[in-house]
Parts: C-alpha cells; sequence; structure tokens
C-alpha cells in the first residue's frame, strides 16, 4: 500500500460492540497460548510466536481477520530461522488505537 493509499483509509473498526470483544477475547488466547514475546514500538508491535504450525496458522488467521475489520492495520508475519513474528503497524495518527489495543492484549 503506498503512503498515500494509507492515509486514505480511515482509522476506524468495523466490529460491532459485541464482535470487538469477541475479537479481543481471541486476541489474549493467542498471545496466552502462542506469544514468547511482544515488542510494542511507536506505531507497531510484534508478537514472536512459539514455534508450531497451529500458532503460526491461528496468527495468520486472526491477523487476516484483523486487516478485514481494521483496514488501517498493517499485518505481516515475519518467518525467520530462529522464530516467526506477527507484525501489527499503523499509520501516522493511528499510535494511540494501537497503544490502546496492545494494552488490551496483556490485560
Amino acid at each position: 500500500m503506498s503512503a498515500d493509499a494509507a492515509r486514505d483509509v480511515p482509522i476506524a473498526c468495523d466490529l460491532d460492540a459485541e464482535s470487538l470483544v469477541a475479537r479481543m477475547v481471541e486476541w489474549r488466547e493467542l498471545v496466552a497460548s502462542a506469544v514468547i514475546s511482544l515488542e510494542r514500538g511507536p506505531s507497531s508491535v510484534r508478537l514472536t510466536l512459539v514455534d508450531s504450525d497451529e500458532a503460526l496458522v491461528a496468527a495468520a488467521s486472526l491477523g487476516q481477520r484483523e486487516k478485514q475489520c481494521c483496514a488501517f492495520f498493517d499485518v505481516s508475519i515475519d518467518i525467520g530461522p530462529e522464530r516467526r513474528t506477527l507484525v501489527l503497524s499503523v499509520p501516522q495518527g493511528a499510535e494511540e488505537v494501537l497503544a490502546t489495543f496492545v494494552a488490551a492484549l496483556t490485560e
């Protein structure tokens, strides 16, 4: 996505309140069961996954669904020789949304 296109995406979530609660439960379950470490930067969070195919599939599925409802998130998976990492990034102006999201992951 180009920088201009990223600025055109509204910083908003399409989920209703009930679906949002259910989604956050899914994120917390992923963090509790499949995440080794969580590194937060100003505009991104890196979730290092346990070394299992199940964790990778669960993270990819959840990341894809997050991108569907929150189009402003940039979601990627880094696969290296030593670790697998789910990366969520936000554009300038959405840092507070990311901070709230990360805080909710670790409640």
